[in-house]
């Protein structure tokens, strides 16, 4: 019998990402919504927080290291460019960058960690500054590995989407169309339906609109 993929997860999370990539990749999985910290999630992840992704005798946590690991392992030279691709660097780059990045610059705006950044040694510029290099990653193409769709894009729409509903990311022309694109794909619109299911969330789901 096939090793099971496993998804742990809980609505209105992080979890996105993974059920995103997963439906992406068209492999099949099991999901086991569960309530963080709670003593019996606490056995199996003993960090208590989701999403959390069991293949086999392989648990993977931290959503950027399950998007690199799920697109290698199921979807190499296709959602994960192959290792002697150019464009290797910087899908991993982008990959890691939306949650090392992207979260923080965004959530520190106006809070006095902002103010003193240079004190604190962050590794990221400012939330502006940050978002003129995502332009420019966006540039060639349309997607973070210029013409194609990669897991660094679910990574890093993962982030720009419900930041941009609770407006911590500016209404920037490009980055809501940006946004728009990922949100047309039909594996978006799974993944957001289970994890913001209508019935517990009603008409409420993090789009620019």
């Amino acid at each position: 019998m096939a090793d099971e993929l496993v998804l742990y997860r809980a609505p209105g999370t992080r979890s996105i990402s993974a059920l995103w990539l997963l439906e992406e990749l068209g492999v099949p999985y099991r999901m086991e919504t569960v309530r963080m910290q709670s003593p019996g999630y606490l056995a199996v992840n003993p960090r208590g927080w989701v999403p959390m992704i069991v293949d086999g005798a392989t648990r993977v946590t931290e959503t950027p290291a399950i998007c690199l690991y799920l697109a290698d392992r199921y979807g190499c030279g296709t959602l994960a460019p192959k290792l002697e691709d150019p464009a290797r660097g910087p899908y991993m780059s982008w990959t890691v960058w939306a949650t090392a990045v992207l979260e923080p610059a965004s959530t520190l705006v106006g809070h006095e960690f902002e103010t003193r950044r240079g004190s604190w040694g962050f590794g990221f510029g400012t939330l502006e500054r940050e978002l003129e290099v995502l332009a420019g990653g966006l540039a060639g193409g349309g997607w973070l590995a210029g013409d194609r769709f990669t897991a660094a894009d679910v990574m890093v729409g993962s982030v720009v989407g419900p930041r941009l509903f609770t407006a911590e990311l500016p209404r920037l022309p490009w980055l809501v169309a940006y946004f728009e694109r990922l949100e047309a794909r039909p594996a978006y619109q799974r993944a957001a339906k289970i994890n913001w299911p209508p019935e517990q969330f009603g008409d409420v789901k993090p789009t620019p609109a």
